[in-house]
Formats: C-alpha cells, sequence, structure tokens
C-alpha cells in the first residue's frame, strides 16, 4: 500500500518538503499539500523584495551561526542538505538558473520570487496533489492523522506540519501551526516578531522622518534598563516610521515585548569603525586644518551629508565653522555620531516582520529527523518551530534542509 504523506501547509516549508519527497521516493508515495490561500507559497512570492533570496552560500560552519540559539539544533540538517545541495537542486532539477551576489546571497538569475514559487510547484506537478482554498477545521491522531477541511476530510499515515509562523498574516500566517501543534499535544513557545522594522518614540521620530529613505552603516546597540542586550552592526535605513534595514531587522528579535514605561532605546554608532577616542582626535586633526569650512561638511566626510546636517543641528552646532568650535561643542558632535540615542514607541509588530520568533520547542522535535518526541510520524518544518534566521537567504534554506530530513525519514520507514 502507498504511503500517504500529507502536507499541511503550501508555503516554502511545505512546497519544499513536497519536493524533496518526489526527490527521493524510490517507491510510489502519496503526497497531497493542504493550503488555505487561493494559491501556494503566496509569502515565497514577496520574499527578497519579490526577487527571493533563496540561500547563502557561506560555509556550514558559519551559515548555521546566523540561526541564533538554533545553530546546534540545525545543525545536522544543513550538513545533509545544505546551501550547495539547493544551489544543484535550483539549478539541476527545478530548471531555474542562479547567481551570486554580495555577502554569499542565493537569487535567481530572473530575480522573481514568483517563478521561484512557479518552479516549485512545476517540479512536483506530476507527483503531488495540491489542493487550495482548503482550510484545516481539525488534525486528529489515530492509526494515522485525520485531518478534516473545508474541502472535505483526508486520513494520511504521516503529516508534515509546516503552515507557517505569525508574521506577515495577510499571506495567510495567521499562527494556524501553533494552534495544530498544541492540539497534537506540543507545547508553543510565545511568538513574537523577528526580522522586523522598528518604530521610534516622540523624542527621536523627527530625526528620523528627516533622514527618511537615508541609508547608512552602523553599530546598532540595544539598551534595557541601562544595560546592553544586543548589538549588531550593518547597514540601516532611516524611516517615516523610525528604523529599518538589515542591522535594525536582525536586533529586532531581541526587543522585549513588555517595553511600555521601560527605558529601552537603540543606541546608533555612526562611525563603528573608529574606537571614541580615534573620532574624537581625528575631529580634532580636521578642525584644526580646516577652520573656514562648516562642521556639518566636516562630518560629511563619514556619514551622508544630510546626516551630517541633522548631527549638527541634534548637537546644538548647526551652521557652525570649525574655527568657532569650542571642545565642549566637540564633545557634543562625537556623542551623536558615536551615541545616538533612538527611543523606541514599540516592540516590533509582528504584522510587519518577516519571520516569527517562538513557536513549537526544539527539543520536542528530533533534529536528526524533523519527527516530533510527542506524536510519532508527525513532522515539524519552517516557521512552526522556534526557529527565526537573520536575513540573507537563512530561513528558505532551513527550510529546505529540514525537508530534506523530514522526507528521508518518512521515506526510510
Amino acid at each position: 500500500m502507498n504511503k500517504r504523506i500529507g502536507i499541511i501547509g503550501g508555503g516554502a516549508a511545505g512546497l519544499y518538503a513536497a519536493c524533496q519527497l518526489k526527490r527521493l521516493s524510490q517507491s510510489p508515495i502519496e503526497v497531497t499539500v493542504i493550503e488555505k490561500n487561493s494559491e501556494p507559497g503566496k509569502k515565497l512570492t514577496l520574499t527578497g523584495h519579490g526577487r527571493c533570496n533563496i540561500t547563502n552560500r557561506k560555509d556550514i560552519s558559519l551559515l548555521k551561526e546566523g540561526y541564533h540559539e538554533a545553530e546546534k539544533f540545525l545543525y545536522p540538517a544543513l550538513k545533509e542538505f545544505g546551501p550547495d545541495d539547493t544551489v544543484s537542486f535550483f539549478e539541476n532539477e527545478a530548471g531555474l538558473k542562479t547567481k551570486e551576489e554580495d555577502n554569499n546571497r542565493i537569487f535567481p538569475v530572473c530575480d522573481s520570487a514568483v517563478k521561484v514559487r512557479d518552479a516549485l510547484v512545476s517540479f512536483i506537478s506530476d507527483s503531488t496533489k495540491i489542493i487550495c482554498g482548503a482550510e484545516v477545521k481539525n488534525i486528529k491522531k489515530t492509526e494515522g492523522f485525520e485531518v478534516a477541511t473545508s474541502k472535505g476530510d483526508f486520513i494520511f499515515d504521516y503529516l508534515i506540519l509546516s503552515c507557517g509562523g505569525s508574521s506577515f498574516p495577510k499571506t495567510g500566517s495567521t499562527g494556524d501551526s501553533y494552534r495544530f501543534a498544541k492540539a497534537l499535544g506540543h507545547d508553543v513557545i510565545p511568538v513574537r516578531g523577528a526580522l522586523a522594522p522598528i518604530r521610534a518614540d516622540e523624542a527621536s521620530i523627527g530625526f528620523c522622518r528627516n533622514l527618511s529613505g537615508v541609508t547608512v552603516r552602523a553599530g546598532v546597540s540595544l539598551y534595557c534598563e541601562g544595560k546592553k542586550t544586543a548589538y549588531k552592526e550593518g547597514e540601516l535605513l532611516f524611516a517615516e516610521f523610525g528604523l529599518t534595514g538589515p542591522a535594525v531587522m536582525e536586533i529586532s528579535r531581541e526587543v522585549p515585548e513588555d517595553i511600555a514605561g521601560r527605558d529601552v532605546y537603540l543606541e546608533l554608532d555612526l562611525v563603528p569603525q573608529m574606537t571614541d577616542e580615534a573620532f574624537d582626535k581625528e575631529l580634532l586633526r580636521l578642525i584644526g586644518g580646516h577652520g573656514d569650512t562648516k562642521i556639518s561638511t566636516l562630518l560629511s566626510g563619514f556619514v551622508p551629508q544630510s546626516v551630517a546636517a541633522e548631527i549638527t543641528t541634534k548637537a546644538g552646532s548647526e551652521g557652525s565653522y570649525a574655527q568657532s568650535f569650542t571642545k565642549e561643542n566637540r564633545r557634543s558632535i562625537c556623542r551623536e555620531m558615536k551615541h545616538l540615542k533612538i527611543g523606541l514607541a514599540s516592540a516590533p509588530d509582528i504584522k510587519t516582520a518577516y519571520v516569527t520568533r517562538g513557536g513549537v520547542p526544539l527539543k520536542e522535535v528530533d533534529r536528526k529527523t524533523m519527527e516530533s518526541k510527542i506524536v510519532k510520524d508527525l513532522y515539524i518544518t519552517g516557521e512552526a518551530l522556534d526557529i527565526d534566521g537573520i536575513s540573507g537567504g537563512y530561513n528558505l534554506q532551513a527550510c529546505m534542509s529540514e525537508a530534506y530530513l523530514a522526507a528521508k525519514s518518512i521515506l526510510n520507514q
């Protein structure tokens, strides 16, 4: 009798699982993907700003560090099916050529996330039944799995739970994974947004708005009640609402949920390549050699002119020339350039986050197979798990690697 395999969720994790089942199967199997949206891969089509950053070609020893607390859990999956395997699959099996960009990021040559989704669907079209517009009402474990949906009831021998997290709910990621996991006996770690933009408070919003659209490279530190709790260095983007960009989005996962009434803020170092002392010394040298030059012009050698102008205004030195600069003026400039405080209005909104932090605890899943330790023949992958990677192709690679282990385990039984 053919193995009946159900996949709940037709997003990246679900489609990847179907692809791996097709690739690895040596005997007939019946694979059914149940997707509540009108089409599969809706969120996938938005990734990478519509270009789809498929994976990141860093060495596994470095790649695993991008998964925070989950790096040890994910290592076996990444080792068995890593970035090179993903690139090979898309190039040689799915018929989609790829290219490598900065920081080892891999994109399709076509720069289209929609075509990535279409390539996956096409690859499994002759082996997998995809049922869209089917909302799962209930999952019951008997000898197999009884799945009741708005488009009928199904019975599966094996079930892969891959219906996403709670981020970007307009794409269908409304926390269904957690509801089903709980019903089947799993715990769920409370979820919150990761890889999310950050809203500035009233005291800082004006500064950010005046620089909306400007990108800088900076060191970003998160402070909670006077204690530095996280640090990232990279590009950030000023916006009408506050801050976004890779460095800010990566640190967003560390912002506590209960920040109301607490002293929580970001500190930006706009010259991260220099210490405070080195920057002060260099500024002093520039002032001494360019007396008839505006301070904002001197600062534009370190940051964009628009940022330099806002910094001098914030430091109380708007329009000042170097020849009239005092020691106290210099200290104020150094403080704003190296320790620019941006207050936070609220914790990151999971509705605008790209991934979800929280979910099924990793201790309840076998990291070598992705099978539940609570429910036999249940496999959990993707954002349903308490795994969130940094930006740059990490999260999609995790889905592919997890899918490989789950498919391999199911087919070997």
